[in-house]
């Protein structure tokens, strides 16, 4: 999981302030659910599935997903995830008080990402911790440190719960600093020692189904590849060092540590899968064995 910039793409017109479905969209929304008769039925959201609003966060998001950072459209279309749930919000089920959700954001360009089914809907998954598989995947969870803090109307400032909420928004927070990597298992922990920010990354994995079985194998796979291509870069180094006072020897070892390094630094490109994990490993090799912090890159 990584930043996204949401900043990088222009807002789809149908989404920007001023647009007309926009406004009457939410406007028979907020109807809706003002009625006591209604307030239980799903209300019939269009707008957030143009398909010139898919197309941006697809752009947006370089075609990952925003959670695991997967590569969704080579098998599935991909689907538009509110990151504040629409309909309803599964932590107030046992209160019988779970409809309607956040459907004021239904369209919010600022609520809107990216996702793949994995992460975004509820399916039978087993995790590398534990492996009888259950139900996880997003859905319609969106927890908080504090219940009390729950906003439900429209009518109310949503900056006042966003101080309690536990989910990571990858447009928001940097990912990278609230989670590291097992580079031999692909397992994702938390970073972050404080209470609340740890418990930020826990929920975040557990929401987003970020330990899943085979998304964990993949992350492992991911990561022998980037250490086999560390280990060529180190050869090619040594063997340069090797030849530094032979010109024509120097020059030929040259190339090939060029040529290595260049491979090694196309893991780090941000259309790449598992880019966090990918700068936790390359950029402490590259600090350890060459003085240079990528991240100032």
């Amino acid at each position: 999981m990584i930043f996204i910039d949401r900043t990088s793409v222009d807002i789809p017109e149908i989404l920007a302030d001023g647009s007309e479905k926009l406004k009457k969209e939410l406007q028979e929304a907020i109807a809706h659910y003002a009625d006591p008769n209604k307030r239980n039925k799903a209300f019939k959201f269009n707008v957030y599935s143009h398909a010139d609003v898919k197309e941006a966060l697809i752009k947006m998001g370089k075609g990952k997903c925003a959670y695991c950072e997967s590569d969704i459209l080579a098998t599935y279309v991909g689907d538009i995830e509110h990151f504040r749930p629409k309909g309803e919000i599964e932590e107030l089920k046992p209160t019988g008080n779970s409809k309607p959700g956040y459907y004021w954001l239904a369209a919010d360009w600022d609520n809107l990402l990216f996702s793949c089914r994995n992460c975004n809907q509820k399916s039978k998954q087993a995790t590398a911790t534990v492996a009888e598989a259950k139900s996880m995947g997003k859905m319609n969870q969106f927890p908080l440190f504090d219940e009390n803090q729950r906003v439900r109307s429209h009518e109310d400032d949503i900056e006042e719960e966003e101080k309690v909420r536990l989910l990571l928004n990858p447009c928001k927070e940097n990912p990278e600093e609230y989670f590291k990597y097992d580079i031999n298992s692909g397992v994702i922990k938390p970073k972050k020692r404080k209470e609340f920010l740890k418990q930020r990354a826990l929920s975040s994995i557990k929401v987003f189904a970020l330990q899943r079985v085979p998304l964990v194998m993949e992350r492992e796979k991911k990561a022998i590849l980037i250490s086999a291509q560390m280990q060529r870069v180190e050869e090619a180094f040594i063997n340069y060092n090797d030849f530094i006072n032979d010109p024509e020897r120097a020059e030929k070892f040259g190339k090939v540590l060029q040529r290595e390094m260049e491979t090694l630094q196309s893991f780090l490109d941000p259309k790449e899968e598992y880019l966090g994990l990918a700068r936790q490993m390359i950029g402490k090799f590259m600090k350890k064995n060459f003085q240079v912090d990528i991240t100032a890159a």
